[in-house]
């Protein structure tokens, strides 16, 4: 057993999950950061802000685990980003179907899609470095109500999973047509600040400063 301080876990393990509709700029957001690698499932990265990032293009469940394993030991990286966690579900989904191709196998399948997913995040959250994951958004009947939350094959795992992560922050248009971090609980998405506290404001508009997961990094470290 380690014994740790708050402010050590927040300055050196932020994890943040970015989700939100194709084309409203998740991965240009994400790939902001520094010192990062991308492990990118959606080839998708030519449009990151940070164009020097390193890429490791991911084309199945398999290698996506076997990129889990290769990363953690880098240490020139101090972040991690997955873009995005739908597609490594979706990737998943078909590796399992080829295992379990009948339908009365159904049963099965889920369950271990269930216990892979489980397995594969922990181990993805365990990494002593920073984790930024991108996903898609999805609306979920969430007690009678539709609330979006990220989108990922499995109704209960997708609305487990913000609870792993210290920002959760729903990247949509405001009324005046700009961008915005929602980076909170609404009427209609779900969202999660643990670092209000550390001075990252519940709201983020596209032409502030910390709109930057990167500038983000840097005031917890403050």
């Amino acid at each position: 057993m380690n014994i740790i301080k708050p402010k050590d876990l927040v300055s050196k393990n932020a994890k943040i999950l970015i989700y939100g509709q194709s084309g409203i700029g998740k991965t240009y957001l994400a790939g902001s950061i520094k010192e990062a690698v991308i492990l990118d499932l959606e080839k998708g990265s030519a449009s990151v802000k940070n164009k020097d990032i390193d890429v490791l293009e991911i084309s199945n469940a398999r290698e996506f685990k076997e990129a889990i394993i290769w990363v953690k030991d880098q240490k020139k990286y101090k972040t991690i980003i997955i873009d995005s966690f739908t597609r490594y579900s979706e990737m998943l989904f078909l590796a399992l179907k080829d295992l379990y191709p009948d339908k009365k196998d159904g049963m099965n399948l889920w369950g271990d899609f269930d216990v892979v997913s489980r397995k594969r995040t922990e181990e993805i959250l365990s990494i002593p470095k920073n984790i930024v994951v991108t996903l898609l958004e999805e609306p979920v009947n969430d007690g009678g109500m539709l609330r979006k939350y990220p989108m990922y094959k499995a109704n209960k795992f997708k609305q487990m999973l913000p609870s792993y992560f210290d920002l959760v922050t729903h990247l949509t248009i405001n009324d005046e047509g700009k961008r915005i971090m929602v980076n909170k609980p609404t009427n209609d998405a779900t969202g999660k600040n643990r670092f209000s506290s550390y001075g990252i404001p519940d709201v983020i508009t596209e032409n502030e400063e910390l709109y930057d997961i990167q500038e983000i990094l840097d005031k917890l470290k403050k």
